[in-house]
């Protein structure tokens, strides 16, 4: 195997992991001396966790809202490759990632895409363009995940009617020193190198690097390899006892497998067809993304505290691929169309700052709020070969991959620019010790300009504005039982806000609704944790054709959500623990229709597509003998349509992760894993023509070490 420049600059970047820790072993005298490696595979009860789902700090036990908390150190226990991959394991989320979206689309309570499961990085939104999103790359590098259902426009801003998913990245260790290490390797020669390195320094200062470098052949036939670097660094000053300052780096590098689905035979899958990648040569889907930002944090007193960060994201993206594939039984032939030449440069540069108050109102009346702004400038060049075209036919057993083929040269499309102003607020009110009233209130302004370098009269300026809230009560009956209600308003976009098309400009955004009541329970001292949510959203002004006709779109439609979520996590013993979750939902089209061969077809009461009615996870450790633990997950969806007419029908799946850690000492251990035990061959994603496939049965084995 050649090690590639990435693979040097990772080996480059582990070692230099060490030169903080020699210089601070002197300055840590306090500091535990000894790093013991954490295993990760404990049941999570994490209910008085304080979450995101909150800008004023509170516990998930303490918010009006369905909350997850996802530990990073699980998330590495258990192998978890990529952040979505974590995330598909929370209550009712599933995976709908594509080379296309840049494999992070999701799906929640109904609601499906990058507009309407929004992610967050550190709180802070980042902006999606074309419904293409890459960045954070690796769960390495991530403290932990915070996934926060229904709408959450009152975090966030426009979007995130299925929920946010909010990823927290490490952060400097003021008290210890870190020192940890992992190598694997597995099918495929897939092979990962990381490093975490963190303690505190001289002056106040204190410091975070974490890096990993994988890479894979991957698991289809040809034109497979793919690779993926994440580096993210911190320093923080504590300036004083009551002032802090934290100057934050994180990148990422991405070569993704080039893998854009598995034509079907009459509507159905082939598995003769199943490794086989019908991409052509020399095909590309790379993606490079740097974000960095300054926190400053002042308690100015007990009662008010102040938080401010700033930042600056950059990403480029560059596509090169025939996407489209199509078999004709009668010909025995593929056809490869839409070859797609797509280049995206998009900076974000943005300011967020919040104060927060905290007084006492006399007895036992508590009140906390929280104001605050958000001002984002995003600027965004789509450089393509539209209109696509290009086609070529192929031997699905036996043909050369081919070259890009395409009768348009690529060149600048279109430049946006995109600024986003807000002021949003937030409050507890305590009247008691057993009941508190929480409520947020945000509101945005957006200014949007288009240039369409090709034909300068679709260019436009539009203004639009987003009004979000929500409010809810939480009642303590009991010391660990908390029973909360909430009512919350949101908006999303019609397709992503900063690719707006001139055909959209005239339209507004969707505005929805949710209503949710819900009950979080702690019991066994601490050692299980349980609840239950019901939900019912409805997002309103669709688009759809005029019936009457069918040339004219109007601003209508309607869909709806209505379903109940449940979790479970228990550690009855400290060699046992169990985590389950599960979902039940029912999402209709209300009002919808669609276009089909000239006539307006009416779809209500159709399911959307992509949207399962039950999804379920399951996961279980055993330390079965004292140096060995087992672990064993698994994960179900139910069937999806793969279109609005509801006729395309793509089977669920149940998938089976396998593992066994042996712990040889507090600070090596020895990890195996095999994934998708049963070889269960599914859809992650599909069209009329194609399924893009999860990936077949894998091992790897990993050494985990801390030094």
């Amino acid at each position: 195997m050649t090690i590639s420049r990435y693979a040097l600059c990772a080996a480059n970047g582990l070692a230099l992991l060490s030169v903080p820790l020699l210089s601070s072993a002197a300055l840590a005298e306090e500091a535990d001396p000894e790093t013991i490696l954490v295993t990760g595979l404990r049941a999570e009860t994490s209910l008085d966790t304080k979450s995101s789902g909150s800008r004023l700090g509170l516990t998930v036990f303490e918010t009006p809202a369905s909350i997850e908390v996802l530990d990073g150190d699980a998330i590495r226990a258990r192998g978890d490759v990529s952040i979505q991959e974590a995330v598909s394991r929370a209550t009712g989320l599933t995976f709908q990632g594509a080379p296309g979206n840049g494999n992070t689309a999701m799906a929640a309570r109904g609601f499906s895409g990058q507009g309407s499961v929004q992610l967050l990085v550190d709180g802070t939104r980042l902006f999606v363009a074309s419904g293409t999103l890459t960045f954070p790359v690796d769960p390495w590098t991530v403290e932990r995940i915070d996934v926060l259902r229904g709408p959450s426009s009152v975090i966030s801003g426009e979007g995130a009617i299925g929920g946010a998913v909010n990823v927290i990245m490490k952060k400097p260790v003021t008290d210890r020193r870190i020192m940890q290490a992992r190598v694997a390797y597995g099918s495929d020669n897939a092979m990962q190198i990381a490093g975490d390195s963190g303690g505190p320094l001289s002056g106040g200062l204190s410091y975070r690097l974490a890096a990993s470098f994988t890479r894979s052949d991957g698991w289809l036939d040809r034109n497979s390899d793919n690779r993926n670097l994440a580096i993210s660094g911190s320093l923080r000053w504590d300036a004083s006892p009551t002032l802090s300052f934290t100057l934050a780096s994180d990148y990422g590098d991405v070569e993704m497998l080039p893998y854009f689905g598995t034509p079907l035979n009459a509507g159905k899958f082939d598995k003769r067809f199943r490794f086989i990648n019908f991409n052509i040569a020399g095909s590309e889907d790379h993606f490079r993304d740097s974000w960095t930002r300054l926190t400053t944090e002042w308690k100015a007193s007990d009662a008010i505290s102040l938080r401010n960060v700033a930042y600056y994201l950059s990403s480029n993206r560059d596509w090169l691929n025939a996407e489209n594939y199509r078999y004709s039984a009668t010909t025995g032939l593929v056809t490869r169309s839409d070859y797609l030449n797509i280049i995206h440069r998009q900076d974000q540069i943005g300011d967020r700052g919040d104060v927060t108050f905290r007084t006492g109102l006399g007895g036992d009346v508590e009140n906390s709020l929280l104001v605050g702004f958000d001002v984002n400038r995003v600027k965004f060049s789509h450089i393509n070969n539209s209109p696509y075209g290009g086609s070529s036919v192929v031997k699905p057993f036996d043909f050369a991959p081919g070259g890009f083929i395409t009768p348009v040269p690529t060149s600048l499309g279109f430049r946006t620019l995109t600024t986003q102003y807000s002021a949003f607020m937030e409050d507890q009110l305590k009247l008691r010790e057993w009941v508190s009233l929480v409520g947020g209130f945000r509101q945005d302004w957006y200014e949007l300009e288009r240039i369409d370098a090709r034909a300068p009269a679709n260019g436009f300026r539009r203004n639009y504005h987003s009004t979000s809230g929500r409010f809810g009560v939480v009642v303590n009956p009991a010391a660990d039982t908390a029973l909360y209600g909430s009512f919350t308003v949101g908006t999303d976009p019609i397709s992503a806000l900063i690719t707006t098309s001139n055909a959209q400009k005239d339209f507004g955004l969707s505005p929805a609704r949710q209503f949710e009541v819900g009950v979080k329970q702690r019991f066994l001292d601490g050692r299980g944790s349980a609840s239950i949510a019901l939900f019912d959203i409805e997002k309103r002004r669709l688009l759809t054709p005029d019936p009457e006709n069918r040339l004219i779109t109007q601003q209508v439609g309607k869909r709806t959500s209505q379903g109940i979520e449940a979790t479970l996590a228990l550690q009855p013993t400290e060699a046992f623990g169990i985590e389950a979750n599960g979902t039940v939902l029912k999402a209709r089209f209300r009002e919808f229709g669609e276009v089909v061969n000239g006539v307006v077809i009416d779809r209500a009461g159709n399911t959307p597509p992509g949207i399962p009615t039950k999804t379920a996870n399951i996961s279980a450790n055993w330390r079965f003998v004292e140096p060995l633990q087992a672990r064993v997950s698994a994960r179900f969806v139910a069937p999806r349509w793969a279109d609005n007419a509801n006729t395309l029908r793509v089977p669920g799946y149940e998938v089976v992760d396998l593992g066994l850690r042996w712990t040889i000492s507090d600070k090596v251990a020895i990890d195996g894993r095999v994934s998708n035990v049963f070889d269960k061959v599914y859809s992650i994603g599909s069209s009329s023509s194609q399924w893009l496939l999860g990936a077949p049965r894998r091992f790897d084995v990993r050494l985990d070490m801390s030094l």
